[in-house]
């Protein structure tokens, strides 16, 4: 059997959550959003035992560079004494677009105004604290390690409970929301939260990243397949 390929790219994730201004642990009036209900399309029971989902989005007063995002963030991690993930996003809620960083894989929110001192300190200001709730359409670019399980259907090898499938074409959110609501309303036992994605790779390739827990390839193939037909109706 062939080794399984291994790839390191750049790419970006579109996926919707609700989100709410964090209102403690925070550096003084400045802007940090939290997610409330993490992987709303997960329908299992919790979210997988020991599987820590936190993810914060600290507003930035300018809309900041992918490139001086993760420099920064790796600089900081020389230093920092805590693990952290810091990546850029951008977040479209109740008809305002706000610049941030997102903060994911942290232990504990009491350690956030800390780090956002250490990103202050790199020359980056934040936006003043606005009371604000809701569904945001959140857009991250980050950085992907993962193996191709074969061709067209990828695992995450930085979290193991996401995969991407390749998709045909580039789907608009609506699109891709009806899609996906008709998929788990005709799929049985199977359980995944949805999100859109792009990898970039030789060409720009089009991807659905799943969340759950023990996914087979065969199911993989399954989820693909129903991508596939539901878009030749469109």
């Amino acid at each position: 059997m062939s080794e399984k390929r291994i790839i390191e790219t750049m790419g970006s994730i579109i996926k919707v959550e609700k989100l709410k201004t964090l209102n403690s642990n925070i550096m003084e009036n400045t802007m940090v959003l939290e997610e409330v209900e993490p992987f709303p399309g997960y329908h299992g029971a919790n979210l997988p035992s020991g599987y820590n989902p936190s993810t914060v989005y600290i507003a930035t007063k300018k809309k900041l560079s992918t490139v001086k995002v993760l420099r920064l963030t790796q600089q900081i991690k020389k230093y920092f004494k805590n693990e952290f993930d810091g990546t850029p996003a951008s977040i479209c809620l109740n008809n305002e677009t706000f610049n941030c960083i997102r903060i994911r894989n942290i232990d504990s929110y009491d350690i956030i105004p800390d780090l956002q001192k250490q990103y202050l300190y790199e020359g980056i200001k934040f936006l003043k604290k606005k009371n604000i709730s809701g569904e945001g359409i959140i857009d991250i670019s980050k950085h992907f390690e993962l193996q191709e399980m074969e061709e067209g259907i990828f695992k995450d090898l930085e979290d193991p409970l996401m995969y991407y499938i390749v998709i045909p074409e580039h789907l608009h959110w609506q699109m891709f929301f009806e899609i996906t609501v008709s998929i788990r309303r005709n799929i049985d036992n199977l359980s995944f939260d949805g999100a859109l994605g792009v990898l970039y790779m030789k060409q720009i390739t089009d991807v659905v990243r799943l969340f759950a827990k023990d996914m087979s390839i065969e199911d993989l193939r399954k989820i693909q397949s129903l991508y596939k037909e539901e878009l030749k109706k469109y």
